[in-house]
């Protein structure tokens, strides 16, 4: 079955998948991946939050900072320019080494490049805006607008900032806010890094907030795989338990994120991803443990490769063993 992204993405939009990994000297958890209910999937709809089936909510720690939120808040008014006569809000200014992002159609994942790191806010107000006409200084450097990650359809949302990048074709009806990204150098360290938007024959800036400048002068931590553990094979239908566990190299306590990937044959973009995040001290490790559901892998037998991306990157291949069209 495939379904059209805009009313999949209205009817079935949820929380990130994320899979909150636990040093393993502390805590372990199982957490459920794919969590389909029947009548969701008549609908084509997946719930991407893990949880219980009588929609008890489950604790999985407290949601990163600039998560996605079902109450929308206002920009505050020091937030608020006006630019070539029009309003214009920048708010919700955040930076990090690493940044997670999710398709329209509940795909997405991680980017982590190595010498690299993000800013990224929230853009509100009621002119067209043109991404180009924004951009990010610092220390006398100039660095354009970006739309990270390429993993499934159009993104709608990075570093928990949703509503789609500012200049993109509106997924929803609504006043809704957009999102600006940057990408640039890691460490770099400056005074009154700036968003600036030029429009009209006018500008106006913003600046970062001290959290966020400190985060780019800061250190990123790094991670190393010490292993990734999955069945080499599973009957369709039934859970598969992936474990993977890695180790935070570095001198710099630190956001390991990560998405696994399992492909799905129920929704338009096949590979599936469920985001692995969780604050790891320097020299420590941390284990997750996956609970994947398998019954909307493929409808034909063979090998499927679960893949990881993001701090640290693996495969394994996985036979599927009697497989069906999945409905």
């Amino acid at each position: 079955m495939r379904f059209d992204p805009a009313v999949r993405h209205k009817a079935c939009y949820g929380r990130r998948r994320q899979f909150r990994m636990m040093p393993s000297t502390r805590r372990q958890f199982l957490a459920s991946s794919l969590g389909v209910a029947a009548a969701l999937a008549t609908a084509g709809c997946i719930d991407d939050t893990p949880g219980t089936d009588d929609d008890t909510p489950t604790d999985f720690g407290t949601e990163p900072k600039g998560s996605p939120s079902e109450t929308e808040v206002p920009p505050p008014a020091s937030a608020e320019r006006t630019v070539g006569g029009d309003a214009v809000a920048v708010f919700d200014i955040v930076a990090e080494k690493a940044v997670t992002y999710e398709s329209i159609m509940g795909s997405g994942g991680v980017v982590a490049p190595e010498g690299r790191q993000f800013v990224v806010a929230s853009v509100r107000s009621d002119a067209e805006l043109e991404l180009d006409a924004f951009s990010l200084r610092a220390g006398g450097e100039t660095w354009a607008a970006v739309d990270p990650g390429d993993a499934g359809a159009q993104n709608d949302a990075v570093a928990g900032h949703e509503g789609g990048i500012v200049g993109s074709p509106e997924l929803i009806g609504g006043d809704a806010a957009r999102y600006v990204a940057f990408e640039l150098d890691s460490p770099i360290q400056v005074d009154d890094p700036q968003i600036v938007l030029e429009r009209g024959g006018e500008s106006a800036t913003w600046s970062l907030p001290d959290e966020a400048a400190g985060t780019l002068a800061g250190s990123a931590p790094s991670f190393e795989l010490d292993s990734l553990s999955a069945p080499d094979s599973v009957t369709q239908g039934e859970a598969m338990t992936v474990e993977l566990s890695v180790t935070n190299t570095s001198d710099t306590d630190g956001r390991f994120v990560a998405a696994a990937y399992w492909p799905t044959e129920l929704i338009a973009d096949d590979d599936e991803s469920h985001l692995i995040e969780q604050s790891v001290d320097a020299g420590a490790s941390t284990t997750a443990t996956l609970t994947i559901d398998t019954g909307y892998t493929t409808d034909e037998d063979g090998p499927i490769t679960l893949r990881i991306e993001g701090h640290v990157s693996a495969e394994q291949e996985i036979t599927v063993e009697d497989a069906s069209t999945p409905t």
